[in-house]
């Protein structure tokens, strides 16, 4: 009888047993990385290892023996790996790269010695955490998404000081090709707000994340002139000023000192310890549009959204600041 054959017949006699007396062991993944899939047994003699997912059939996952045979199907082909300096000691882990939606499930370690057979039952969960939100002001529109999470998350909205049931809201949920949501949630606001803080969560039962919006009263500065652009963040916070959404200007990593792109020295004159952006403007078509601070912590985001507008005529005054 071949050791798959084996495990066929022992599954049947020895998989109540171990479950009732050992449990179900729970392992929870994360989507793209590495996982461990625990196993021991008591070494006697020579060694047949056996790692089979249960999934309507059996699929072979993972085979070793002394002559290091390897039987695999073609989902985990160059994936999985066994600890072979302890495996000696009774260790039959099995160690899981790239781990992917379509390796959830319940898995079978079955051990083979010249005196005992042992069997572990091991169930395999997936997550993907919410990494990141974007929040982002367009057109009166405030704009929050997420991607790449699983299971299935949900989107709520925070907003100070009118409440978010007054506003028009929409959230859509897509999945992308690798089975991972995408979340997508819209405000519309009221026009000419200038003052209001909205606060959008992305959660689902692993992880949440909050992304949060203030918005600061529009601002004029003369052409060639210095402006302070106001931002409140501590001197260890990860900070990133940009400039009409998708244009960097500077980028500052806690503890690390700040790094300016190359097209923006010129206008550069300081960050303070706040993340308050003291920009030399110039012309209209360079200098006036959206300015945005953001800043990063463990599970949130925090921007301050602040429109700049350049005075046409020079004598109409020095720059205007409200910090």
């Amino acid at each position: 009888m071949t050791a798959l054959n084996r495990v066929q017949v022992h599954k049947a006699v020895f998989l109540m047993l171990v479950v009732l007396v050992q449990g179900d062991t729970q392992v929870g993944c994360v989507f793209g990385g590495s996982c461990v899939l625990p196993c021991r047994f008591q070494l006697n003699g020579d060694t047949i290892l056996h790692w089979v997912k249960v999934n309507g059939k059996d699929v072979k996952v993972h085979r070793y023996s002394r002559d290091q045979d390897k039987d695999q199907d073609p989902l985990y082909e160059e994936r999985t790996s066994l600890f072979h300096d302890q495996i000696s000691g009774g260790n039959a882990s099995l160690s899981l790269a790239r781990v992917n939606l379509q390796d959830q499930g319940r898995y079978l370690c079955y051990t083979s010695t010249s005196a005992n057979d042992w069997m572990t039952s091991v169930t395999l969960t997936v997550r993907a955490p919410v990494a990141r939100v974007d929040i982002v002001l367009v057109n009166n529109t405030v704009t929050c998404k997420s991607g790449g999470i699983y299971p299935r998350p949900q989107l709520t909205w925070s907003v100070s000081p009118r409440p978010a049931t007054v506003l028009q809201n929409t959230t859509e949920v897509h999945k992308d090709d690798r089975g991972l949501y995408d979340i997508s949630g819209s405000l519309r606001t009221v026009n000419n707000d200038t003052e209001s803080t909205y606060s959008c969560s992305v959660q689902n039962e692993h992880s949440a994340r909050k992304a949060t919006l203030r918005l600061r009263s529009p601002m004029q500065s003369a052409p060639k002139s210095e402006v302070l652009l106001p931002c409140n963040a501590s001197g260890l916070d990860d900070i990133t000023w940009t400039f009409n959404h998708n244009q960097t200007i500077l980028r500052r990593q806690a503890g690390q000192e700040k790094v300016v792109e190359t097209e923006w020295q010129q206008h550069v004159r300081d960050l303070s310890e706040s993340g308050s952006l003291l920009l030399y403007v110039t012309s209209s078509a360079q200098s006036e549009g959206t300015y945005r601070c953001t800043l990063r912590y463990a599970d949130e985001e925090d921007v301050t959204h602040i429109e700049l507008k350049i005075q046409q005529d020079p004598m109409a005054g020095r720059p205007f600041v409200k910090i």
